[in-house]
């Protein structure tokens, strides 16, 4: 069984399993319960992954969360793309969540409360949006994404969680938050470039957007 989690309702944060992906060993060098953990580790974000959150039961209560913009990003590069991840990975553990990193930019997370559950999702977006996630560049140049954001949804299952994800991102798209494959209210920025970033969304104005 995975070491128990406490979802705290007052403040509480869960004990920090992300792992130092710098700091990550050999195979060879690593006892069975190294090997253990880091089959249930993502190698992006450095949260437990899918597997881990099978492994640690049912809950009362389950969210999915999906990164605005992961393809656009990645236009600029994956390594864009795998920062952000990063960043919502932090954001959600410094919201105090029991979080997990599925697939993509799918995450989970499991609660025993779902009205605390909603509270610390939106402290993550607060969070996340208020970030600076700068990605150095082979070039001496580097890529920076200001106002990062996520769309979600919570249930008592995956099902309805997904469902309510659906809901909730078909809500966003039509304020204008959201849309497929293009970035909206999120600005990119490479330095030491002139030209125009492309994939912004076009009935946002979007600011800082240069490369």
């Amino acid at each position: 069984m995975l070491p128990e989690h406490k979802q705290g309702t007052s403040g509480a944060r869960p004990r920090d399993r992300r792992i130092d992906l710098d700091k990550r060993k050999f195979v060879a060098e690593m006892s069975l319960e190294e090997m253990r953990l880091q089959l249930l580790t993502s190698s992006v974000t450095g949260l437990p992954n899918r597997r881990a959150f099978e492994e640690a039961g049912p809950a009362p209560f389950v969210a999915i969360s999906d990164l605005d913009g992961l393809k656009a990003l990645n236009g600029y590069g994956y390594a864009v793309g795998d920062a952000v991840l990063r960043a919502k990975a932090d954001a959600l553990h410094d919201a105090g969540l029991e979080a997990y990193h599925d697939k993509g930019d799918e995450f989970l997370c499991r609660a025993n409360d779902p009205e605390d559950l909603l509270t610390r999702l939106e402290r993550a977006r607060r969070i996340l949006a208020k970030r600076t996630i700068q990605t150095e560049q082979g070039d001496e140049t580097a890529v920076q994404v200001f106002g990062a954001d996520f769309s979600y949804g919570i249930g008592h299952n995956m099902r309805e969680a997904e469902q309510r994800l659906r809901n909730q991102k078909a809500e966003r798209e039509a304020r204008g938050e959201l849309a497929r494959g293009r970035l909206c209210h999120i600005s990119v920025r490479k330095t030491e470039q002139s030209e125009a970033v492309p994939a912004v969304c076009p009935s946002q104005t979007v600011t800082s957007v240069t490369v």
